[in-house]
């Protein structure tokens, strides 16, 4: 069900993004990296405490770098097994 790779969505606007390639969701990911200083200002603008903000970004950022290196990682391995 879920691993069927077939049913995903390489091309065109696709909302959900678990009907997403992995390709196309790294590219995604991508596209909210521009997103992080937009949080740290918002974070900043509620009034959350500076060491809270930088532990919520830390956060964010790790999150972040794992889910684009794990993208990567399965559309290459995806790529090798189709060729």
């Amino acid at each position: 069900m879920w691993d069927d790779y077939t049913q995903r969505t390489d091309n065109g606007f696709e909302w959900y993004y678990f009907n997403l390639s992995y390709r196309r969701k790294m590219i995604r990911t991508l596209w909210m990296t521009p997103l992080m200083p937009v949080l740290y200002f918002l974070l900043r603008f509620i009034g959350l405490d500076l060491m809270y903000t930088l532990i919520v970004m830390a956060i964010c950022l790790v999150a972040h770098i794992l889910q684009i290196a794990y993208n990567y990682h399965m559309w290459n391995k995806y790529e090798r097994n189709i060729s």
